[in-house]
């Protein structure tokens, strides 16, 4: 058998010889030697021999040093010849033998046999120790097992039982560290641990506390993803000697110590988990021999806890049921108690037609003897005995009509021939009024109530008079009665409402006042109304405009005050209203005589002045411009001394319809007498050059509307305006100054030719002048044709050339090459859009039939932009076919680009014409996408080949997230709906990279080329 030898001599030559005695390779013996005592407890801490030779004295120190490191291990002492009372001494303190060295070493002759048999001794005594303590061990177990039954038994609780177990748990297995709890399941069937004795692990005052606070109940712990969780879930036991380093051993809670070995012993009980049992930090570790010798232990636990569970449910049944039975008791005292007292009669009656019980009232009120009900008896016996005693008086006059047959049939019939009616009424001897309810039962039977109504009838009555009075009074009255709920609906109308105002009465139920339909009453007045009827208040004349079904228009006057009930709590209003139509009419026609020009219906000069102060106002207060247009016919005087003044006021007619025709209807056109006009316009821009335009914008409007011909009597005639406009901002300047200044501007114009237009202030003048130069310069431009095509070119992921976007430029003769951005606008102002569109388009399609006929170019595309007045044209779709024919290009090789705001408007008509030109092979594609308004269900009907992302998004996408986004969104939009996406603005290689990563593979922009002639593509 393979022994290992330390040998521990500092005498070299003698160690070589007992080393090469005891070394059999045969054997398996191996010598470990050691020179002096230090090396020797080196050794000893890092390996266990099975036996030690020492000799007597070495380096270091004596034999003696070493006993207290052998922790059992057999040891020899080797002593020199003549020591032996040594020997003696050593065997004393320990040595488990000795060798007396020769001088010639004989004894290394016999020293093998003294090795064998102090091993054997050793193994021996260890084997009758371990003994010893298994049976030391199986006593106490048996021990623990009595003590827990007697804890079990005796112990009100779970916490001392378990406590009790821990403390045997701890002994038997030598740890560290203990827990013993119930094993719970949480609603959603996660079982948990309820601690209910731990061993003290608390490392600080909080800790403790917390502890403490959960002791009696038992700590909750609940962690599944922890070496106690892994016992609780799988049911089995749980072994982990190296417990620092298992996945396991996370979800321990603050102040448990560090686990280094775990033992998780679940407890069964008829096939449940009912505790558990976790043990730790025994330093040897743990095996299954342990969980095989606790067995006994935690089975006895475990029948004991079932047994208890079991009890207490036991326990907690029967005070449930002694608790209900206590419960039942009062409720039913409480029920006789109520039937006795309450007013009405009731009675219970059973699937066979037998009164099972009754309360007093019923007697009193039915004037019945109680023997005749103590002995339960049917319903038509008691009927017999009230019909005999005349109770119904004859042929059952005093019951309802109703229910007279069923009443007839119980007596005679004894019931059950006639439908049961809900309830009835029967009048009493004394004059009484009874009420009779009946309630079916489910199982059979029925119950009945008896209430004394005669009170309630006799107010009913009088009600009913009243109501009779009162209907008959609205109904000759002019004025008309309503009520609202809480809620302001209307619940109630009586009076003559319909037939004054002609809207039925039944369109106002279940709706406010400012709910129906039909009203005409600004936001203001429905805010200041319904702030009064919040608040309760009493209102008077409160008036509104409606609409008839035969359109109508009626004026109401409506006074009404809230409605308390005798809580105090608001519970609607009530009022009467009144048809002021014909009052409104007659004040409507003193305005219009007071304020309102007789020939032309316009506003005169007091409205005017009151509408200019408030659009001052106005102005001031929203930082917006106003404009003062002051209007002269020219030449009027000779209209009306060459034709008469019947026709010169028919004509002034003509100039308020037409000058009203061109402004909004919220702008103001006023006659101050003669031929002089003015008109107020509100809410323009506030920036003054940009509000100068817009005013401007509208007296070339009416400019062009007032120099058609007039008809008059059968005769065409011209007259012409001169028009002098006044910007103003704010109320610095009265508004007599700004008509004055308004009225000389007027002079101006018409000291520059008449049938034109002037600003007051000389540098708004001057920039009129300027927009009206350019617009003189487009029409001369038009007409020689002096704008020209540029072409920014369009390529695919390789460079590749696709096509072009044709970009419209202006060489003018002195003003050199012109920037859309400079007369694009003002040609949409004008109009020009029009004919300079229909330029560009022809020059984009005559180029598409030069490239067609080089081979090299006949694939490529060419978009050009169209605007949103092009499009909108009824003829735009065979325009677009003219100038196809007329150039010979080819449909499929154009592309027209469409903007976003365009498609807003008329939705339909868009998809048409797209329609009716793409069939023709025309392409479509919306340009500048993301920066509009376009609704994607509009988007997904519209015939696009493609999406153009606009620059500004392009820009900016390798620095800022927002942009890569909204880019990133748009590419992937784009192929959802299987559309081409080309990127606009495309500068820098680092921009052209991103967008071909994320899908986009067509590209226009400075970084493949800038807009120029078609010569350089």
């Amino acid at each position: 058998m393979p022994i290992s030898i330390l040998l521990i001599e500092s005498d070299h030559s003698h160690a070589q010889a007992v080393v090469g005695a005891l070394a059999d390779p045969w054997s398996g013996w191996q010598v470990e030697a050691r020179a002096s005592l230090a090396e020797a407890r080196a050794f000893l801490q890092q390996h266990r021999p099975d036996v030690v030779l020492v000799a007597q004295s070495t380096l270091g120190g004596a034999a003696y040093d070493l006993l207290q490191l052998l922790q059992g291990v057999p040891a020899i002492i080797i002593v020199r010849m003549g020591a032996e009372t040594h020997a003696a001494q050593a065997m004393r303190h320990g040595f488990d033998d000795f060798a007396v060295q020769d001088a010639a070493l004989d004894y290394l002759l016999t020293l093998p046999a003294q090795i064998d048999a102090v091993l054997e001794r050793s193994t021996g005594a260890r084997a009758r120790l371990a003994a010893e303590a298994m049976l030391a061990r199986q006593h106490r177990l048996l021990q623990a097992i009595s003590r827990a039954q007697g804890m079990f038994i005796a112990s009100s609780g779970p916490r001392a039982a378990f406590e009790a177990l821990l403390e045997e748990l701890m002994f038997l297995s030598q740890s560290a560290f203990g827990l013993v709890g119930q094993v719970q399941r949480a609603p959603d069937g996660h079982p948990f641990l309820r601690v209910h004795a731990m061993t003290d692990i608390s490392w600080d005052a909080a800790s403790r506390a917390l502890y403490a606070q959960h002791a009696e109940e038992g700590m909750v712990f609940d962690s599944l993803h922890s070496l106690v969780g892994a016992a609780l879930v799988s049911g089995e036991p749980v072994i982990s000697n190296d417990a620092c380093h298992d996945p396991r051993a996370a979800g321990t809670p603050p102040g448990h110590p560090v686990l280094r070995t775990y033992l998780g012993l679940p407890i069964h009980a008829a096939g449940e988990l009912v505790a558990m049992v976790g043990l730790a930090n025994r330093s040897e570790g743990y095996s299954q021999a342990d969980v095989q010798f606790l067995q006994p232990l935690l089975n006895t636990v475990g029948q004991l806890e079932t047994a208890r569970r079991a009890e207490l449910a036991r326990s907690a049944v029967e005070a449930e049921l002694l608790r209900t039975s206590a419960l039942l008791g009062e409720k039913t005292r409480a029920l006789e108690v109520t039937l006795a007292n309450i007013s009405q009669g009731i009675t219970n009656v059973d699937a066979e037609g037998r009164i099972r019980v009754y309360n007093r009232r019923y007697l009193e009120l039915l004037d019945l003897p109680e023997a005749l009900l103590a002995s339960q008896p049917k319903v038509e016996d008691v009927v017999r005995y009230q019909t005999e005693r005349g109770d119904f008086g004859p042929q059952f006059q005093l019951i309802e009509p109703m229910a007279r047959n069923y009443v007839a049939s119980e007596y005679a019939a004894h019931g059950g021939q006639l439908t049961m009616p809900d309830s009835y009424v029967r009048r009493t001897h004394n004059g009484r009024y009874i009420e009779v309810r009946t309630r079916a039962l489910e199982p059979g039977g029925r119950v009945r109530t008896f209430t004394d109504v005669t009170d309630y009838l006799s107010t009913l009555e009088a009600l009913r008079l009243s109501e009779a009075r009162w209907r008959s009074l609205t109904q000759l009255s002019s004025d008309w009665y309503w009520e609202q709920d809480a809620e302001f609906r209307f619940v109630r109308l009586d009076g003559n409402a319909q037939q004054k105002t002609g809207v039925p009465d039944e369109v106002h139920y279940g709706l406010t006042r400012w709910e129906l339909p039909d009203t005409f009453v600004d936001e203001g007045q429905w805010r200041d109304h319904r702030a009064l009827l919040e608040a309760h208040q009493v209102f008077h004349d409160f008036e509104m405009q409606r609409v008839t079904h035969d359109g109508q228009p009626i004026w109401v006057s409506i006074s009404g005050e809230p409605i308390f009930d005798a809580e105090g709590t608001f519970t609607g209003y009530r009022g009467v209203a009144r048809d002021i139509t014909e009052r409104k009419l007659a004040e409507a026609q003193i305005q219009r005589l007071a304020f309102y020009d007789e020939l032309t219906g316009l506003p005169n000069r007091r409205l005017l002045m009151d509408r200019l102060e408030r659009a001052v106002a106005a102005s001031t207060r929203e930082g917006n411009h106003g404009a003062l247009l002051f209007l002269d016919l020219d030449n009027f005087k000779g209209i009306n001394d060459t034709m008469g003044h019947e026709w010169g006021d028919r004509l002034l007619v003509q100039v308020g319809a037409r000058v009203s025709a061109c402004v909004r209807a919220t702008d103001t056109v006023a006659r101050l007498g003669g031929d002089e006009f003015v008109v107020v316009i509100e809410g323009l821009h506030t920036e003054e050059a940009e509000a100068a335009a817009e005013a401007e914008a509208v007296a070339q409007k009416v400019l062009v509307a007032l120099n058609q011909p007039y008809q008059v009597e059968g005769c065409e005639m011209h007259s012409t305006p001169s028009i002098g406009i006044a910007l103003f901002l704010d109320a610095q300047q009265p508004v007599q100054e700004l008509l004055k200044r308004a009225d000389l501007a007027m002079y101006q114009a018409k000291a520059q030719g008449r049938n034109t237009l002037c600003f007051f202030d000389p540098a708004m003048q001057a920039a009129a002048s300027a927009r009206s130069a350019l617009e003189g310069d487009i029409r001369l431009g038009l007409a020689r044709t002096e704008f020209l095509l540029h072409y920014q070119p369009v390529v695919d992921e390789t460079g590749q050339l696709l096509g072009a976007e044709a970009l419209v430029r202006w060489n003018h003769p002195q003003r050199g090459m012109v920037s859309p951005a400079d007369f694009i606008p003002l040609a949409e102002q004008t109009g020009l859009i029009l004919p300079l569109g229909r330029q560009v388009l022809a020059m984009a399609c005559s180029q598409l039939a030069l490239w067609a006929a080089d081979p090299a170019k006949a694939d490529w595309t060419l978009s050009v932009n169209v605007s949103a007045q092009e499009f909108r044209q009824s003829d735009f779709v065979q325009d677009v076919l003219a100038v196809l024919r007329d150039s010979g290009a080819d449909a499929r090789r154009l592309k027209l680009e469409l903007t976003e705001s365009l498609l807003l408007h008329d939705v339909e008509d868009s998809i048409l014409k797209m329609q009716a030109l793409r069939t023709l092979g025309v392409g479509f594609s919306l340009d500048d996408f993301g920066t509009g308004y376009s609704s994607l269900s509009y988007l997904k009907r519209l015939p696009l080949d493609q999406l153009k992302i606009d620059q500004s998004f392009v820009r900016d996408v390798l620095t800022d997230p927002n942009d890569a986004a909204i880019a990133c969104t748009i590419i992937t939009l784009a192929h959802s709906l299987a559309l081409d996406v080309v990127a606009e603005g495309v500068e820098t290689e680092g921009q052209r990279a991103f967008l071909l990563r994320n899908g986009c593979k067509r590209f226009q922009g400075y970084l493949f080329g800038r807009p120029g002639p078609a010569a350089l593509l």
